[in-house]
């Protein structure tokens, strides 16, 4: 304490009126007063905030240092979970953040909502920030309340360099919320069109669907602008999916006072683009709409495995869109289960990325590749990256390899360490995992 006298003795105009004024104006010259006078820094408010608390929501890196040094929990939470780390992130104090995660801020803390320094930082869209927090093994991870990670947070700053911020360091466009939602849908909902091209550049399965069966072409018709719905379609999203209320992207712009983006979308279906991509498949459309009765009607064997005009499969689409019972039906009729699209992507690969765990099952069932590596990356290492210990779990059971080292030279216990939780970890050390 001492040394921090010496340091910050004269920072400050000790003219505060009171130890939480001193705080917020970086005062330390009221405050090493009020100790000499036998002041209480341990004090909380009616939210439970210390005042180490009420010093990080202030880029003053002196009377951080010296709250800490009189011993103040770095760790404290108040009412709503949240820790000093929270409240410097969210107000974007670089310096502060530095020293609470040097001081040995936990940076994985959830608060009530479930949410981490790393969610809110991705919100936020500091790239300062963000590799503070990435450099000290923040779990990217971590689901709130609602099953949202950091990813999905990242759309919220409307930046797409966080995002690619969080895919280089092991995150994936393709996780999803609780309600199924992918970052796609996010960008959709937040209406930003920039976004919403960036992250179609970057993803390798569309049409995906919440549990509201709405895709993100529903939303853009919703709440984006007319190129981005030509985008959308472009990339193979379709204009004739339906949501549970049995609505089309269409019905959707038109429930929802949007008549520009709705005409375009009714005359788009009598287009000869709409034709020559959509159309001129029918088989495709309907097991991308899980159509099975439709298709059980028209399916000629020479046709199973053919691709449409986005270089997709019936299996593809009957794998993207969950139906176990047209999945079964195609294979049973001769569809492979490797190479389901242009890109060379498994069925396999298809249903981890939606963490389908029926369709996992029934496909390793059928000799699936459980240890298929795709863009450097086994099936395994995705389970682990995502934070999922039950398909983790399914995955060892059928055979999957603990060991395997990937292009970075990384085993997959290394990452469990980093982005895994305690109980992964435990299941890969049950299961002789290297762990170097």
């Amino acid at each position: 304490m001492e040394t921090v006298r010496r340091l910050y003795s004269e920072i400050g105009n000790d003219d505060s009126e009171n130890i939480v004024e001193a705080v917020m104006k970086n005062d330390c010259k009221f405050i090493f007063r009020y100790l000499d006078k036998g002041g209480d820094l341990t004090v909380t408010d009616e939210r439970k905030e210390t005042l180490l608390h009420k010093a990080s929501r202030n880029n003053h890196f002196e009377v951080v240092d010296v709250l800490i040094k009189a011993g103040l929990d770095v760790n404290a939470k108040n009412r709503y979970g949240d820790t000093p780390l929270h409240l410097a992130v969210q107000f974007r104090n670089a310096y502060v953040v530095y020293k609470l995660i040097f001081e040995g801020a936990d940076v994985n803390q959830q608060n009530v909502r479930g949410v981490t320094p790393l969610h809110l930082a991705s919100a936020r869209g500091n790239i300062q920030i963000l590799n503070l927090l990435l450099d000290s093994n923040s779990k990217l991870n971590l689901a709130d309340e609602n099953g949202a990670k950091p990813i999905h947070y990242g759309v919220r700053s409307g930046k797409a360099s966080v995002i690619l911020h969080l895919l280089n360091n092991g995150a994936s466009l393709n996780d999803c919320d609780d309600r199924k939602n992918t970052v796609l849908h996010y960008a959709c909902s937040k209406g930003d069109d920039e976004l919403v091209a960036y992250v179609l550049r970057h993803l390798t399965v569309n049409d995906s669907r919440n549990i509201y069966h709405e895709t993100p072409l529903h939303i853009a018709a919703e709440k984006c602008s007319l190129e981005t719905v030509k985008l959308l379609l472009n990339n193979g999203y379709n204009p004739l999916a339906l949501n549970l209320n049995g609505q089309t992207p269409e019905e959707v712009a038109k429930a929802k006072g949007r008549p520009e983006i709705a005409e375009f979308l009714r005359q788009y279906l009598r287009s000869e683009d709409y034709k020559e991509k959509f159309a001129k498949y029918p088989l495709h459309r309907a097991a991308c709409n899980n159509q099975y009765e439709v298709l059980v009607q028209m399916l000629d064997s020479s046709q199973i495995n053919e691709f449409d005009y986005f270089g997709k499969s019936l299996m593809y689409y009957a794998v993207n869109c969950g139906s176990l019972k047209t999945v079964d039906y195609l294979w049973k009729r001769g569809a492979r289960l490797n190479a389901v699209d242009e890109f060379g992507q498994s069925a396999l690969l298809i249903a981890i990325y939606n963490e389908d765990l029926p369709l996992i099952e029934y496909l390793l069932k059928r000799n699936a590749n459980v240890n298929e590596i795709y863009y450097g990356r086994s099936f395994l290492s995705r389970a682990v990256l995502r934070n999922n210990y039950e398909l983790s779990k399914l995955l060892i059971d059928y055979g999957a390899d603990v060991n395997y080292i990937d292009s970075r030279h990384r085993t997959i216990y290394s990452y469990a360490l980093e982005f895994a939780s305690e109980e992964i970890i435990e299941l890969l050390v049950e299961k002789k995992a290297s762990l170097v």
